[in-house]
Formats: structure tokens, sequence, C-alpha cells
């Protein structure tokens, strides 16, 4: 498996990893919303968004292989 291939599984089973910890009940729903209201949330949320379509350009560039 080439480097290129490496580095996309290895982001991707961490994207699962995380998902199933956030699937877990160990956290109480009430302890969610009260994480998920800060006002901080929606200040990062623009740096986010960008962030996200840059790594899923990312990995269509690395699908194509030019």
């Amino acid at each position: 498996m080439t480097l290129q291939w490496a580095a996309v599984a290895t982001f991707l089973y961490a994207e699962i990893g995380l998902i199933l910890i956030f699937c877990l009940p160990f956290i109480p729903p009430q302890r969610w919303q009260k994480i998920f209201s800060f006002n901080v949330w929606g200040k990062i949320a623009t740096f986010w968004n960008k962030a996200f379509l840059t790594i899923i350009i990312l990995l269509i560039v690395l699908f194509l292989e030019f």
C-alpha cells in the first residue's frame, strides 16, 4: 500500500472510531446538550466547514491520482 492510501485509510479508520465512540451511551444526552450549547462552537464552525471541504477535495484528488 502506498503512503497516500495509508494516509487515506488512517483518516477513514479514525473517523469510524470517532463515530463509534459518539454512539456509545456512556455520556448522557443532557451532558451532550451542555457540551454542544457553548458559544465557541459557532465561532469554530466556519473553520471546520472549510477544513471538511478541503479534506473531501484532497480525498477526491487522491482517488483520481493525476
